[in-house]
C-alpha cells in the first residue's frame, strides 16, 4: 500500500531537500507515536512549497488502517519537526513515476 501526499519542507530545519529512499518518521495527528515512513516517490523542489510524494510505512503494514484521507502528519528527525504532509489518499498499487 501506499500513501499518496502532499508534503512540505521547513527551510531552517535541514540543510537539503530528501530525495527518494528519505526514511523520517512521521506523527500521525495527536497520537504523538512515532511511525517509520519511506519515501518512495518524491519530487521537493523548493523549502517551504508543497510538493507531491509517495509514501509507506517502514516497519508496520498495520497503520495503513488507521491513517484516513485528509489526515495531516508531522515529519519528524528525532524531536524536531522538519516537515509536514497530507494524506491525499490511500492505493494498492503499483507506483508509477510521473504521477
Amino acid at each position: 500500500m501506499y500513501l499518496f501526499t502532499e508534503v512540505i519542507f521547513y527551510s531552517g530545519q535541514r540543510r537539503y531537500l530528501p530525495t527518494n529512499g528519505y526514511r523520517p518518521d512521521a506523527i500521525f495527528n495527536d497520537t504523538r507515536d512515532y511511525w517509520g515512513i519511506t519515501f518512495v516517490e518524491l519530487s521537493a523542489e523548493k523549502f517551504d512549497v508543497p510538493g507531491p510524494a509517495i509514501i509507506q510505512f517502514t516497519f508496520q503494514n498495520s497503520h495503513y488502517q488507521d491513517v484516513v484521507q485528509g489526515q495531516s502528519f508531522a515529519i519528524m528527525e528525532g524531536p524536531n519537526q522538519i516537515g509536514e504532509g497530507k494524506v491525499i489518499s490511500i492505493e494498492k498499487c503499483e507506483v508509477n513515476s510521473g504521477w
